[in-house]
């Protein structure tokens, strides 16, 4: 029976494939009607370059930009169009790299459930995605068209259907189609493909220092099992269109916005010390809304070439979530979270043999929010004795329908050029860790609408 049930599964998904490599053809398929469109390392820093035959690049500025923006860039219309809200769907956004040599950002929605039109229900994703990044040797304009060139080589490469047939003499896997040129931005071209997720079509775009990408597709459940091929491609371009004149946009005139703007960089120096970068941002916007900001910090640290040092620094991370009231909305949240860490703390920590956390008791803390509490935990590797263990702080509040938790990792005192009078290794302490999270808890949370 497994023997017969398994044949006939073969015989549908390279049925399926058939159908799709039509699809990847411009023209081709009769698909449903769619609207256009933590391992610690070493801390110590190789020494610097001497400068003798070392190219600098000359450095390109970057605009701002955030996941939550690249969402806002595509009008609620069209966006739609594309893929509707409703009880199968749901948004994602992030911002992964938010310095100033590097930048990254995503949004996407996609919907399990949808009406696709005409009765029709199907699967319809839809994801952009923008960075850009600078090197020592290479401004971000020139890493950019490195790496545009690079990708579309793969992506020529990897294309194994040609004219609606495949040609790489196998019945099954992924396929790709041939590359297609478009003018947006300095360069760009699209590919379709065709694999278990359904039809998909990808544009990639290089806008100065701006790497772009846009992918929209889907499959129906009902009906045809794949939307029309011309179709998806459309929308995918159409997106493309409106992201690439967005990031196009005076990098002087954008404005990080949400909650992650409530702190600047200068707020997180004056708490901790030189050089903080970021936010980078992520958010979901289902039925318990959630946002999480992240910063790096780094001291910068006067050195000689062919000095090694040591920075103190870390990461310092705020995630924000809006229960939206009822049984279990925050109050409960943060009750049970105390109770949690106390539960930890009394039965010696948690983990195993490879990694164990273990955490000092949980301190009620006033003047932030409604209620709020400190921790300070300590993680170790039981079989790497060797391994420093690694501190961080988690300072948590309950203010309204909201929880936000406040965390860092990382180094506070000692750092500096290796071998110098006085040198220590950068090392972890409570004290002033708390007090430096204290105290931009305080001005977030006055600055949170």
């Amino acid at each position: 029976m497994l023997i017969a049930v398994a044949a006939v599964l073969a015989v549908v998904l390279i049925a399926g494939l058939g159908v799709g490599w039509m699809l990847l053809r411009p023209g081709g398929g009769d698909g449903s009607f769619l609207s256009s469109t933590g391992e610690r390392r070493s801390s110590v820093r190789p020494p610097s370059p001497t400068g003798k035959g070392v190219k600098t690049a000359e450095a390109v500025k970057l605009r701002p930009i955030t996941g939550d923006q690249l969402c806002a860039a595509i009008p609620d219309d069209v966006r739609k169009s594309l893929v509707t809200d409703g009880k199968y769907g749901g948004k994602d956004s992030s911002t992964s790299a938010a310095t100033a040599s590097e930048k990254r950002a995503a949004c996407k929605w996609s919907n399990n459930k949808m009406d696709v039109g005409d009765g029709v229900i199907g699967f319809r994703s839809l994801s952009i995605s923008v960075e850009a990044k600078s090197t020592e040797r290479q401004n971000a304009v020139e890493y950019a068209k490195e790496q545009f060139d690079n990708d579309k080589e793969e992506h020529q490469r990897r294309v194994n259907v040609r004219d609606g047939k495949r040609v790489d003499g196998r019945t099954s896997g992924s396929a790709f189609g041939e590359l297609k040129e478009l003018e947006y931005g300095d360069a760009s071209y699209s590919q379709s493909s065709f694999g278990h997720s359904g039809l998909k079509a990808n544009v990639f775009v290089r806008l100065g220092p701006w790497l772009i990408q846009v992918e929209y597709g889907g499959d129906n459940r009902s009906g045809n099992k794949y939307p029309n091929g011309d179709e998806v491609r459309a929308a995918a371009g159409k997106v493309a269109e409106l992201i690439t004149a967005e990031m196009a946009k005076d990098p002087g005139k954008v404005k990080l916005t949400g909650p992650c703007a409530t702190l600047t960089a200068k707020n997180i120096e004056s708490a901790f010390f030189p050089t903080a970068e970021g936010p980078s941002v992520g958010g979901n916007d289902g039925r318990i809304q959630q946002t999480t900001c992240t910063w790096r910090i780094s001291e910068a640290v006067k050195h000689e070439p062919g000095q090694g040092y040591t920075s103190r620094g870390g990461e310092l991370r705020i995630h924000v979530v809006d229960w939206g009231g009822g049984g279990t909305g925050s109050a409960f949240q943060f009750d049970r979270d105390a109770k949690k860490y106390d539960r930890y703390r009394a039965k010696g920590g948690i983990g195993d043999d490879n990694i164990h956390v273990d955490y000092e008791p949980r301190q009620e803390l006033s003047g932030l929010g409604e209620k709020a509490f400190a921790v300070v935990s300590t993680t170790t590797r039981p079989g790497r004795p060797d391994e420093a263990p690694r501190k961080e702080i988690l300072i948590k509040v309950l203010i309204g329908e909201r929880t936000v938790d406040f965390t860092f990792r990382g180094t506070t005192a000692g750092g500096g050029v290796v071998g110098a009078q006085g040198y220590k290794e950068p090392v972890f302490e409570s004290s002033s860790a708390q007090r430096a999270v204290a105290q931009l808890a305080k001005s977030f949370l006055a600055g949170l609408k």
